[in-house]
């Protein structure tokens, strides 16, 4: 099974509450000021980031 952390950049107000929620530092700030996934492959799906996003952007995708 593969995690796959995906923003939606529509809904990102750039708050970086998932690059401080996220154990595993997935996420980085982005010049523009918007989250987005740098480490893809560290995503242990703890659902951390998507649990705290107030804004709703992030889903963790599983696939098989």
């Amino acid at each position: 099974m593969k995690n796959i952390p995906y923003i939606r950049v529509e809904l990102c107000t750039g708050c970086g509450i998932c690059v401080d929620v996220c154990p595993v530092d997935v996420f980085e700030m982005s010049d523009i000021g918007k989250a987005v996934v740098e480490y893809p492959d560290r995503c242990m799906a703890c659902r951390i980031c998507e649990e705290n996003c107030p804004t709703d952007a992030i889903e963790i995708k599983i696939l098989e």
